[in-house]
């Protein structure tokens, strides 16, 4: 069940080709997702596994994650709450269809 998610998520960044990715817009970029109560471990969780999916992830509570023509941002406050933004991604994804993937992987390593 959590390679599921996971592959759910890594497809908008791995599998869509970045040339059919538009420049950033308001059509293909998202409103911000954030999280409460995620703990530091839940964070580096995150962190390690995009990491172990090859995906480069900035040091720090903030950064910028690319892969594939889907580009988001990420700033966590060092104690509870994460802010998780899709700002370009391809023409055809949703900004609901991409939310609900990253709620997934935030979900599966914050827990219950």
């Amino acid at each position: 069940m959590k390679m599921k998610l996971i592959i759910s998520l890594l497809v908008m960044c791995l599998v869509f080709p970045s040339g059919l990715a538009q420049a950033q817009n308001e059509e293909n970029s998202c409103k911000p997702v954030t999280f409460v109560n995620v703990t530091p471990d839940a964070f580096e969780c995150m962190k390690n596994r995009l990491q172990d999916y090859g995906i480069d992830v900035p040091p720090g509570n903030e950064g910028e994650i690319s892969e594939r023509g889907v580009t988001g941002s990420f700033e966590w406050d060092g104690k509870s709450v994460l802010t998780i933004t899709i700002e370009e991604k391809p023409f055809w994804v949703s900004c609901e269809t991409a939310d609900e993937r990253v709620i997934l992987f935030v979900d599966e390593c914050k827990g219950p």
